[in-house]
């Protein structure tokens, strides 16, 4: 099957451009002498995840323990889970985890920390912990100045050791401009390293110092002291991304899509909705930009509908279009799965093998 003969709507990503975005963010982290652990919440896909370890990458970072257990079943052995997990069946499947990978957690309050050494001693484990630091995105995590307190008051209990930090910096994204949206990046960065400085001062072996952002990454934003880089939307790239550092050329996953009717002039519909896009929109763009027709704007999405304007000579019926998507993460936990488009124009379909794992 070669793309033209694909049904619509369909998720569609260029192999070549994909395996350059792995390989360029690959160099950029050995550039500046950090690990790379890339975070499969973009793609979820094992094959993927494999492309980047034999890339370089040091292992995956994951959201979900279900994310988590897809990749590990799949063959990965390195896996961090950057997120402060909390429920009894996350902290069991994670001690069963445990057994079978090298596995890292996040945290950010003392009484996660006692349930991971509960749960470490109930299983006869013991889990490596990373402090989440909050730098400025004020989601979870610790400030800054109080990782020191937060680490002396768990530094007793048994199963558990704290090995690392870290922070995401995606309120970089609330920066219009590359240049502000590095500053904030260092600054968060810098941030990150300063509760690495204390803790370890005070008697902490900390060795993981991990930060990371697409855009961040892409920028070159490194800090001294910083360890690993967590990237994840730069294997596919989307609009949000294109506000910076890279551009039309780097983006790997499109959505092919029809345009299925034209009931008045200046208005056309398209056959990928909210169910294909997300509701997410994006200000002077709508739910998603379409490269051959760029004066054109998704203003709506209904379940089945993307709702366009643009000249009424602009498009037609029967027309097959390419969107990219404002926040790609999202649109491919939508779908079962993406086609890959090789140079020769063949096909190869690849399963989104971690969909809808949220627990």
């Amino acid at each position: 099957m070669l793309k033209h003969q694909l049904p619509t709507p369909s998720l569609v990503v260029n192999l070549e451009v994909l395996e350059k975005n792995i390989r360029v963010m690959a160099s950029l982290a050995k550039e500046v002498g950090v690990q790379l652990r890339p975070h499969i919440k973009t793609h979820k896909n094992v094959n993927i995840a494999k492309m980047q370890l034999d890339e370089g990458a040091i292992g995956v970072t994951c959201a979900t323990v279900s994310e988590a257990e897809v990749m590990v079943a799949g063959g990965i052995e390195d896996i961090f889970i950057a997120y402060p997990l909390f429920g009894d069946y996350q902290l069991t499947k994670a001690a069963e985890l445990n057994k079978k990978c090298r596995l890292k957690v996040g945290f950010d309050s003392a009484l996660a920390a006692e349930r991971w050494s509960r749960f470490g001693a109930e299983y006869n484990t013991a889990f490596n912990l990373v402090m989440i630091v909050n730098t400025g995105g004020n989601r979870d995590g610790v400030l800054p100045e109080e990782a020191l307190e937060l680490a002396t008051s768990i530094e007793d209990l048994p199963h558990i050791k704290l090995m690392g930090v870290m922070t995401h910096e995606g309120h970089m994204h609330q920066n219009t401009e590359t240049a502000s949206m590095l500053q904030a990046a260092r600054m968060a960065a810098e941030q990150l390293v300063f509760a690495a400085e204390r803790l370890r001062q005070a008697g902490f072996e900390i060795s993981t110092v991990s930060s990371g952002s697409s855009p961040a990454c892409q920028g070159k934003t490194q800090v001294t002291g910083i360890t690993e880089w967590r990237p994840g939307t730069y294997v596919f790239n989307d609009l949000n991304e294109m506000k910076f550092v890279i551009n039309g050329d780097d983006v790997a996953l499109k959505v092919l899509a029809t345009v299925v009717s034209n009931p008045s002039p200046g208005r056309f519909i398209v056959d990928a909705g909210s169910k294909v896009l997300s509701e997410g929109s994006r200000p002077g763009f709508g739910h998603g930009f379409i490269p051959s027709v760029p004066e054109a704007r998704i203003i709506k999405v209904n379940e089945e509908h993307g709702i366009i304007e643009a000249k009424p000579d602009a498009m037609e019926l029967g027309q097959r279009v390419e969107i990219i998507p404002i926040h790609v993460c999202t649109v491919v936990n939508l779908s079962n799965g993406y086609y890959l488009e090789k140079p020769d124009g063949s096909l190869e379909y690849l399963a989104v093998d971690a969909r809808g794992l949220v627990w």
